[in-house]
């Protein structure tokens, strides 16, 4: 094929599907709560920005519960298994570690689920729940961060039973004195959270070229 012809090719996919993440979100591997309604992350989750080289890594232990998420818009299908699942977990994270601002996850919210290839009228349906009802989740895990409680469970402590609440083996990990790892990714991501726009790898936040 021509390099013009390879170059046409390029800008149809660009109009047709628009910025595409420089990798998918991965599909996550998630071991279920007895209730079905908290999953530990087996393997690390790790989301390219766009086509930036801005990664968040959400790591492998942690515990998810789309609570990020207000409730009643969970009838939209929210599971480990819905389109907008992934971009729910990194979500979730963003807000239990609250290094980025409230308004900056939800906006890489947003970008998660355009790369994810979400309807606008349910990303748009979503992003107004969660700025209307995601201050309780935020304030709530500033709450349970305060009081010792950890997401992140240990490497010797990820084989728990069939029949635990994600609850009850929370408030062991604490009495063990399990404590969450350190964050210490790149907050360049956060800065890409200012607005709800795919980046580019030309975008100055992104950090390319550095």
């Amino acid at each position: 094929m021509s390099s013009k012809r390879s170059a046409a090719l390029g800008l149809l996919l660009a109009v047709t599907f628009g910025a595409t993440a420089q990798q998918p979100i991965p599909p996550p591997v998630l071991k279920p709560f007895a209730d079905n309604q908290q999953w530990m992350l087996v393997e690390n989750l790790v989301y390219v920005l766009g086509q930036t080289r801005v990664s968040i890594t959400v790591p492998k232990g942690f515990v998810t519960d789309f609570a990020s998420i207000p409730q009643p818009f969970w009838s939209f299908g929210l599971s480990p298994s819905g389109r907008y699942s992934r971009a729910a977990i990194i979500h979730d994270y963003l807000y239990w570690t609250q290094v980025c601002t409230r308004l900056e996850a939800d906006n890489i919210l947003v970008i998660a689920m355009k790369e994810s290839m979400v309807p606008e009228s349910t990303r748009n349906t979503i992003y107004r729940g969660v700025r209307l009802g995601g201050g309780s989740a935020w304030d709530g895990n500033a709450t349970a961060r305060a009081r010792g409680l950890p997401r992140v469970i240990p490497p010797d402590s990820m084989a728990f039973g069939p029949l635990e609440l994600w609850q009850d083996y929370q408030a062991r990990l604490r009495e063990a004195g399990a404590t969450d790892p350190v964050t210490t990714q790149d907050p360049r991501y956060c800065a890409l959270g200012a607005t709800a726009e795919v980046p580019l790898a030309d975008d100055p936040a992104s950090g390319a070229g550095r």
